[in-house]
């Protein structure tokens, strides 16, 4: 050991030559994903931060500026993109890898609107729990773009990303020459950086969430895909995937492959059709939705999921289908587990189905799509769903006098879902905090998206503050460093889309709006049968609820929700504004918890309390990064305490 602390590049070579004993298997009992395949570096950490903020601002280079970018929209964005993949492959060749090389990778592919995130998150922590080495491409970034490419649920050490980074893009810039000076925009260069990556890596299992669509993305240059994974769909990015839920259904789909199984969810009426005609038009071996995460047996354990919400009860079905088929087809090509901390379970692991009806799990008839079977779930899958950790997405944090509720949903249905996570979490902390609660929204959004249906979740919430800011940082402290540098959008854009923003949620908050929300406690008293919860938060009318309460607590809900004002007969005259940055939102969220107050109903000789406040942080997963790096940067790594 001596030795190798005094010659670090000797124990840099013994990792290597490590690495490469794995790689051949000849390391029984030693699981691959925990001895780093990547190598130690034995540079300063400031030489590694400084060259790593280089590589970034070279990859910035690769942006689409805002006028380009408005250009390419106006010229039929979809028409372009059609060559996407070609334009794909020929990047790959370019940087020294062959599409071929791809059909090495075993990769789970997920396309959807919302939750693609999620299920890619739980599908790798899943596998990586049964002994997998597991590589994750994903997108967008919160904080730092290395995040994009994960090892073992890890993104990238800086300075193996710049290493690797460095690779690519100077074998890119030395053949551009001989290619019409063309470079790959900023996300086709970040494709061709994973696969590199993953295959360097020798990853047993490559989780791959599609950046935009499915169809035309740089992500469907994947010919072999092990399983497809469709996740929920809704309306988003309409100027390039169409203004349907049906239109965005088939790009969705089209990521599916000849011969290869698909999965999918209860979809929006006329989406479900699309997806299975898609599905089986692109030949796929199979396309099942996923049953109800109910019917699955969990061998008379309690399911936990590492992340919350009830819409994720619904991902995680799919996960667990993508999961029970990536590990079938691994034991089918002849794998064994001859190490890890899955070898037990995993060598010669067959799936029992659950001792369910087929009546009970259908989820699919109307369009004539089987229902995938649920099955027994190995304690390593539960283990993989209880610990999956995906930042940004219905994440609590908490300071002594500030609750920051964050989730990166932007598109409605989303919103919805964030909005009753949202209420359920906040409604179970006024219970707790014997003090007077102050409830406020950091809001923005992007892109072609309409502010209303994206706002109009959100008013039942009964927020005493809004705020509206750009997804720029403006701390001095943390400042915007290369990797939350965005040149497709102008300042001046940002601010007047902030300022939409307000004007709408003005507009939806109008008390005429707002009159079906005077609740009394009288009212609940007198009709117990009505979902008062649903009335007090007014869910959209499009929207499922989830959320039942009793009686007892729909009166208590009223009284806590009474005791955020000064006059509970009146509807809440929110403050609203628009900020220059997100450091000025959260230093004006801070400030309401230093407002003294008596709570409603105390004694006149009561003394004033500093109230606790909740904020609800969504609308944009660019606005959430902003957030969580001005508060931790390691929150990207690391569950809050």
């Amino acid at each position: 050991m001596r030795l190798i602390a005094r010659f670090p590049y000797r124990r840099q070579f013994l990792c290597l030559a490590m690495k490469e004993m794995i790689g051949r298997k000849v390391l029984p009992g030693v699981s691959r994903n925990v001895i780093p395949a990547m190598k130690i570096s034995v540079q300063s950490e400031e030489t590694i931060s400084r060259n790593y903020e280089e590589a970034v601002k070279r990859l910035n280079t690769l942006q689409s500026n805002a006028s380009v970018l408005a250009n390419v929209v106006n010229n039929k964005l979809n028409e372009r993109a059609q060559g996407n993949i070609k334009k794909v492959e020929e990047f790959l060749q370019r940087a020294g890898m062959m599409v071929e090389q791809l059909d090495d990778l075993s990769i789970i592919h997920v396309s959807g609107t919302k939750g693609k995130g999620s299920v890619c998150a739980m599908c790798e922590s899943m596998l990586r729990a049964s002994g997998f080495k597991t590589g994750f491409f994903s997108s967008p970034h919160l904080v730092e773009v290395r995040e994009r490419i994960r090892i073992n649920g890890r993104p990238l050490p800086k300075d193996v990303f710049t290493d690797y980074f460095t690779k690519i893009f100077d074998r890119l810039e030395e053949s551009k020459a001989s290619h019409g000076g063309e470079m790959p925009a900023y996300f086709r260069f970040l494709t061709v950086l994973a696969f590199h990556v993953f295959l360097e890596e020798k990853v047993d299992v490559a989780v791959v969430e599609v950046g935009l669509g499915g169809s035309y993305d740089c992500t469907n240059v994947i010919r072999k895909p092990v399983a497809i994974g469709i996740t929920s769909l809704g309306l988003d990015h309409t100027s390039v995937l169409g203004d349907t839920v049906e239109k965005i259904a088939w790009h969705k789909a089209a990521i599916s492959k000849p011969g290869r199984p698909a999965f999918t969810v209860p979809q929006p009426e006329g989406a479900m059709k699309v997806v299975k005609d898609t599905a089986v038009g692109c030949g796929a071996s199979s396309i099942e939705c996923a049953p109800d995460i109910d019917n699955y047996d969990f061998n008379g354990m309690t399911l936990r999921l590492g992340l919350t919400g009830k819409h994720q009860y619904t991902n995680a079905s799919l996960a667990l289908q993508l999961c029970k088929t990536w590990v079938e087809n691994y034991q089918d090509d002849g794998n064994s587990m001859e190490c890890g901390n899955g070898s037990e379970v995993l060598l010669g692991q067959t799936f029992k189905l659950a001792n369910v009806s087929n009546s009970a799990v259908s989820t699919a008839e109307d369009v004539g799509m089987e229902t995938a079977k649920p099955f027994v779930v190995p304690s390593h899958f539960m283990k993989g769903m209880e610990e999956c950790y995906w930042p940004g997405r219905t994440q609590t944090v908490k300071t002594e006098n500030v609750t920051y509720y964050i989730d990166g949903a932007h598109t409605p249905r989303s919103i919805q879902a964030c909005q009753n996570w949202f209420m359920t979490a906040a409604e179970e902390e006024c219970w707790i905090l014997d003090r007077p609660i102050k409830r406020l929204l950091i809001f923005n959004s992007t892109g072609d998206r309409d502010e209303y249906s994206l706002l109009r979740p959100l008013i039942g919430c009964q927020f005493d503050g809004a705020a509206f800011c750009p997804n720029v940082t403006g701390d001095s402290a943390s400042g915007n460093s290369a990797d939350q540098t965005a040149c497709n959008v102008t300042m001046d854009k940002q601010t007047a889309r902030c300022q939409r923003n307000l004007v709408a949620f003005e507009k939806l908050t109008d008390a005429e709006a707002q009159a079906d929300l005077r609740l009394t406690i009288q009212d609940v008293a007198r009709n117990p049968s009505i979902d008062w919860h649903s009335r007090l938060y007014r869910n959209a009318e499009t929207s499922t609820h989830e959320t039942r309460v009793s009686e007892t607590n729909a009166i208590r809900s009223v009284q806590q929700h009474k005791q955020l004002h000064t006059d509970s007969a009146d509807i809440v005259q929110t403050v609203t504004a628009v900020l220059p940055s997100i450091s000025d939102a959260l230093q004006w969220a801070r400030s309401w918890a230093d407002k003294e107050q008596c709570p409603t109903g105390a004694a006149k000789d009561a003394a004033p309390q500093k109230p606790h406040v909740q904020v609800l942080i969504c609308g944009s997963l660019h606005l959430v990064g902003g957030v969580i790096k001005v508060l931790d940067p390691e929150l990207v790594n690391r569950p809050a305490s």
